[in-house]
């Protein structure tokens, strides 16, 4: 069986990538996520399952081969499992991935690799169980430990530990040895990711300053990125099982290379992370074709990807990382 070949758009970039955000609903409280003053109140999601389902068919129509479900906190959602197994149906999709908080994963990893879920995300911005607190507002270090242990044992691969880089004190150089640790003894690739400014009041760490830290300490060798690499800057240290990576949107950024849509949990669906919402997709949800008129608005939000981030809206004005998708 033959599929579509990914639509470029007008720069010649291909657009093979979909990131559907769940739920806005967490668990935790990141700074870098959640805007200073947040509503207490808990939102009801914007999808069911059968929404995720019909975006994600749509998008593989079109040519797009990779999928990630991403919130918000994704595992807040009972019907997840039921969601993966349904998107591995989709005839075409090469690619399904998750990217968690870690708090609930140790008891659900298994359920949802025997779903068909492909490998993982999880976010861990520190190995201080106290630091790790703070930046969260209020996470449980070990949770993530043993959510991590349970997604390599579930055969979930690769997986990637994302740390953001949210301030010059968020990740103390005494801290880095503990990542080294976790890539010597374990098939895990940690990237330290530039904190991107969706919150006025996170402060700013660029990568460099990490793999300056790690070089004057260890040998760091360029390697290729395992699959599903994206933008990350991989190396490898000697005896390492695992990778470091650099993900640099703001020192450096990779609009050039960019792949991706994105779709909100409240619907809407964007070219570009710092970009205003092209569209809603909840009209076209809730009309006679929905594949239909989700692939059409697929199709405008793929020509009108802007040539960089700094060709839009100012980043101050976009909403907060837990209603985009991390």
């Amino acid at each position: 069986m033959s599929f579509p070949v990914p639509l470029t758009d007008s720069l010649g970039r291909r657009i093979d990538y979909l990131r559907i955000s769940v739920t806005e609903r967490c668990d935790l409280r990141c700074a870098y996520c959640y805007p200073q003053r947040d509503s207490d109140s808990i939102p009801s999601d914007t999808f069911s399952a059968t929404d995720v389902v019909t975006i994600a068919g749509a998008a593989v129509e079109l040519g797009l081969r990779r999928i990630r479900l991403t919130g918000g906190e994704p595992l807040l959602r009972g019907d997840l499992e039921d969601i993966v197994e349904r998107l591995r149906g989709i005839p075409g999709l090469q690619d399904l991935a998750l990217t968690t908080n870690g708090q609930m994963l140790a008891g659900r990893a298994a359920a949802l690799a025997n779903a068909g879920l492909m490998r993982v995300n999880i976010s861990l911005d520190s190995f201080d169980p106290d630091v790790y607190a703070a930046i969260t507002g209020g996470g449980d270090l070990a949770a993530v430990r043993r959510g991590l242990d349970a997604a390599l044992a579930a055969g979930l691969a690769p997986v990637k530990v994302n740390v953001v880089l949210s301030s010059p004190a968020a990740l103390d150089r005494a801290a880095l040895p503990a990542f080294v640790e976790l890539v010597q003894r374990q098939p895990v690739h940690v990237r330290f990711i530039e904190a991107m400014p969706t919150c006025s009041h996170v402060g700013y760490l660029p990568a460099q300053s990490v793999l300056d830290a790690l070089s004057s300490r260890y040998d760091l060798r360029p390697v290729v990125g395992p699959e599903g690499a994206g933008p990350a800057r991989y190396y490898q240290l000697d005896g390492s099982v695992g990778t470091i990576g650099v993900i640099t949107p703001i020192s450096e950024p990779f609009c050039a290379q960019c792949n991706r849509l994105r779709v909100s949990a409240r619907g809407e669906l964007r070219p570009c992370l710092f970009g205003p919402a092209e569209s809603s997709l909840l009209p076209a949800l809730r009309g006679r074709d929905p594949t239909g008129d989700v692939l059409h608005l697929l199709e405008q939000a793929i020509a009108a990807k802007p040539r960089r981030y700094g060709d839009v809206a100012e980043p101050s004005g976009i909403s907060s990382m837990h209603v985009i998708g991390g």
